[in-house]
């Protein structure tokens, strides 16, 4: 696999353990309504998508959170990391969603964005739908502390939100965060 193909890759692995979830659940705070615009085969959706979202800030007690996924990148690719990737929390209540989209950012002076790491926070026993499917057919494990990591140039959608509340940590990886030996292969 070569460095573009980074960007259509897709798998799913366990990375933390019920007790990191739960900690890492601790730093939840300050979330917002969020609604993006997206555009997917060339068609703008206002209302892309309903949740509320903040950022996991770095510091000395959250450190380890973002080194256990750069570890895990770090055994997967071929990558030397430049800084922590941006990571944002995700809450999905009854109603909330996101549509079809691809997380490659193409706005003029933008890092080139290569791919998405998702982990599952809490138990898919406590809600319904909330359903991550990845290219059109495949639906990501619900399980706790399993994360998903897929490349920016791969659709993806979370349904519909019905009952319960769906708690994720996104970490986006870009050209400011990582550079890959492009000599070798991945």
């Amino acid at each position: 696999m070569t460095v573009n193909d980074i960007q259509n890759i897709f798998l799913e692995f366990n990375l933390y353990s019920d007790a990191e979830c739960d900690k890492i659940l601790e730093y939840v705070e300050n979330l917002e309504d969020t609604n993006y615009t997206i555009k997917l085969d060339n068609k703008f959706y206002e209302r892309g998508c309903s949740m509320k979202s903040a950022d996991l800030l770095v510091n000395e007690s959250t450190q380890w959170i973002f080194d256990k996924v750069k570890e895990k990148v770090q055994n997967l690719f071929e990558v030397e990391w430049i800084d922590n990737p941006h990571a944002v929390f995700r809450r999905y209540i009854p109603g909330d969603y996101f549509l079809e989209h691809k997380d490659n950012v193409d706005k003029t002076g933008a890092d080139k964005r290569y791919f998405t790491v998702t982990i599952q926070l809490n138990s898919y026993n406590e809600y319904s739908g909330a359903t991550v499917t990845v290219n059109r057919n495949t639906r990501i494990s619900k399980h706790r502390g399993m994360a998903a990591i897929w490349g920016s140039n791969i659709p993806h959608e979370v349904s519909i939100l019905t009952t319960g509340s769906r708690t994720s940590l996104i970490f986006f990886v870009s050209s400011k965060h990582i550079k890959f030996n492009t000599n070798s292969l991945i």
